[in-house]
């Protein structure tokens, strides 16, 4: 389907019969529009969305990949991408632009309506992974003192300005929140009752400065679709709905994993620049590079004896490395999945990292085995062939020992910091074992062979 569509957008593109783009891409999911025009450059990206309606254009910009969309922006007159600001939530408007430069966004702040103009500048100043930089103002909100009829009213006057909703939330005359009405407890209520009589006390709010990490375990953890955001003063502000939360969720899960291996953020592989796809991810294979080649000139000029001597030591350096390494990245992995999901916290560092140094001693000894029994097999001499027996063994369980320590201690101590856990431990990791399993692993050979 995907080939089939952007053969036939690539035709009309072609043609400058722009006319037939709509045609083309009708009735079809933003997701999977952006996902076939993302093969396009900008300039063809643009023609593609000026052919479109204008609220089928703003949500295909908020799917396209974050450095792809920036760059369409900067190619969009003012008009267009006003046209397209109006006709999105106030998160979502606040996320368009925000990827403008700041004259940009300035010019097109003060073009916008006032009312609108405010919402986005307020959401503005909050970060972008802060529940204040997700949450959206659009809500139904009515006094504690309105009657059920009336509330039922309102409701039937606003509901084109907010997006799908599934909560009522009460206030007092103080605009203080003191609860929520269900939209099936609305329906069912005695038309003539008060709303407060019927209204349900709120089990959980946050702040706006609150990170969006945080407010995906309460989602999970009270089973939300939607949760309000109050200010220092517990008046309501805004709300998160279920929707904005699985996208942190999806967000936050990519960049662990993205960190976990090194990059910065995510770059497409064949659409995003080169440039940008460079910078992503050179950083972290300079810092790897550095530690590979303290290996290297420590061994060239401490240990080169040793591997001439015995030249079995040079083939199964790489394994011992690798072996360590793999145990390093998957107590890493385990221990920022755990992090990240809230299951264990830094007030349970000491016994996390003796839970992963035990099993990491009996998966580094069987390891350590197997490839001990292989090198004795490969040396032909009893003496030698045990002596390298003993190495191996030793090595590989104090390897994968010292890796997982590696691997457990620094997302906690990350995390302990305020700093994402996942941000260069993998490699991190890959880096401190290098160094200490080749190392370790050679002083031990040179002591026992």
């Amino acid at each position: 389907m995907d080939k089939e569509t952007f053969d036939k957008l690539a035709e009309a593109l072609e043609s400058k019969n722009l006319s037939s783009i709509e045609k083309i891409l009708n009735k079809k999911n933003p997701t999977d529009i952006a996902n076939v025009i993302v093969r396009f450059d900008e300039n063809d990206i643009c023609d593609i969305l000026s052919a479109l309606t204008v609220e089928d254009s703003g949500e295909i910009i908020l799917e396209l990949p974050e450095d792809i969309r920036s760059n369409v922006l900067t190619k969009l007159d003012n008009k267009a991408i006003l046209n397209f600001i109006e006709e999105l939530d106030s998160d979502d408007a606040t996320d368009l632009i925000s990827h403008l430069d700041e004259d940009k966004s300035k010019e097109i702040l003060e073009e916008m309506d006032p009312r609108d103009s405010s919402e986005v500048q307020t959401l503005l100043q909050y970060s972008n992974d802060s529940a204040g930089g997700i949450m959206q103002t659009e809500l139904v909100q009515v006094k504690d003192s309105s009657l059920v009829k009336d509330t039922i009213n309102w409701i039937r006057l606003i509901a084109d300005e907010v997006p799908d909703f599934y909560q009522i939330y009460v206030t007092n005359e103080n605009d203080k929140l003191v609860g929520f009405i269900s939209l099936k407890a609305l329906i069912l209520a005695d038309p003539g009752s008060n709303v407060k009589s019927i209204m349900q006390e709120i089990k959980v709010s946050v702040s706006p400065e609150i990170d969006q990490e945080e407010v995906s375990r309460i989602f999970k953890k009270y089973n939300l679709v939607s949760l309000p955001v109050i200010d220092k003063d517990s008046k309501l502000i805004g709300r998160i709905t279920s929707d904005d939360v699985l996208d942190v969720i999806t967000e936050e899960a990519e960049e662990d994993l993205y960190s976990l291996a090194g990059v910065k953020e995510y770059n497409h592989p064949i659409y995003s620049g080169f440039i940008s796809k460079a910078k992503s991810r050179l950083p972290w294979l300079l810092i790897t590079l550095v530690g590979e080649l303290i290996i290297a000139y420590i061994i060239a000029f401490y240990f080169q004896a040793t591997l001439e001597e015995f030249i079995l030591l040079a083939a199964f350096m790489p394994a011992v490395m690798a072996t360590g390494g793999s145990v390093g990245i998957q107590s890493s992995a385990i221990i920022i999945r755990g992090l990240g999901m809230g299951s264990i916290n830094i007030n349970q560092a000491l016994k996390i990292i003796i839970s992963e140094l035990k099993l990491s001693f009996v998966l580094g000894l069987i390891c350590g085995l197997v490839a001990g029994v292989m090198g004795l097999l490969i040396t032909g001499d009893t003496s030698t062939g045990i002596n390298f027996f003993i190495v191996i063994c030793i090595s590989l369980s104090l390897a994968s020992i010292m890796s997982a320590l590696f691997g457990a201690s620094f997302p906690m101590l990350l995390d302990k910091y305020k700093s994402d856990p996942a941000n260069g431990s993998g490699p991190f990791v890959t880096m401190a074992n290098d160094i200490f399993s080749a190392i370790s692993y050679l002083l031990i050979a040179v002591l026992i062979m």
